[in-house]
C-alpha cells in the first residue's frame, strides 16, 4: 500500500504505522515459542514473493494500486528484489468536467540490509523506471488528451519488518525520492506497508 501525503497527515500515519507495529510484534511474541529455531526456519528461505495493495479515494477521483515482489537472500542481512508497479485512477467530472482514466505502469529494483543487532529494522534503496500520463488536458473539442512520459525514481529509507509465524511477514517502509522534480507522481515521505512469503 502507497499513501500520498498529499492527501493524509502525518501524524495519522505515524499513530497508525505504531498501532500496527505493536499489534503484529505481539501476535508473534506470544505466537512463536520458539524464536531460536524459527529464525532457523526462516534463514533457511532465500526466495520470497509478495507486494502490496493501495486503495485511495477522494472527492474527484479513485485510484487503486497493485504492487507484487519478488525478492532473493543472498545472506541473513542482505536482500535484492523486484517491484512491479500498476496504479489506476479514475476522475469524475468534478475535476474536469468529463469523466476519464489514467494507467501508471512501473519496474523497479531494490536493495535491503537488515541490521545485525536488531534484524527487524532495515535499509531499503530502490530505482524504479515509471511510464505515466504526464499530461491531462482538454482540447477544443471538450475531450481529454493525454501524453505519456517515462520518470526516473531512487528511492531511500528504511523500515520495520515482522514476521508472523514461520514463513509470512509484514513490512512498514518509509522513503524519500531523491529524484523529486515536477515531473514525479510521488510526494515525500512515501509509505508503504507491504507482505510477503518466503519459499
Amino acid at each position: 500500500m502507497i499513501i500520498n501525503m498529499r492527501t493524509l497527515n502525518f501524524k495519522g500515519i505515524f499513530i497508525f504505522m505504531l498501532l500496527m507495529a505493536a499489534g503484529l510484534s505481539t501476535t508473534a511474541q506470544f505466537g512463536q515459542p520458539g524464536q531460536q529455531s524459527n529464525n532457523d526456519l526462516r534463514s533457511q528461505k532465500k526466495f520470497y514473493v509478495g507486494g502490496g495493495l493501495g486503495f485511495g479515494m477522494s472527492s474527484y477521483s479513485t485510484s487503486l494500486m497493485v504492487a507484487p515482489i519478488v525478492g532473493y537472500r543472498i545472506t541473513p542481512n542482505f536482500d535484492v528484489g523486484a517491484r512491479l508497479n500498476y496504479t489506476y485512477n479514475f476522475y469524475d467530472e468534478d475535476y474536469y468536467g468529463v469523466k476519464f482514466s489514467t494507467h501508471n505502469v512501473g519496474i523497479g529494483a531494490y536493495t535491503r540490509y537488515y541490521l545485525h543487532f536488531f534484524s527487524a529494522i532495515f535499509a531499503h534503496a530502490e530505482y524504479e523506471a515509471l511510464n505515466y500520463d504526464k499530461y491531462v488536458r482538454l482540447n477544443a473539442n471538450n475531450e481529454v488528451e493525454k501524453e505519456r512520459a517515462w520518470v526516473s525514481s531512487f528511492f531511500v529509507g528504511g523500515g520495520y519488518r515482522q514476521w508472523v509465524g514461520n514463513f509470512a511477514f509484514v513490512d512498514i517502509t518509509v522513503l524519500w525520492n531523491l529524484l523529486d522534480s515536477y515531473d514525479s507522481p510521488y510526494s515525500n515521505p512515501i509509505f508503504r506497508i507491504g507482505v510477503g512469503v518466503g519459499l
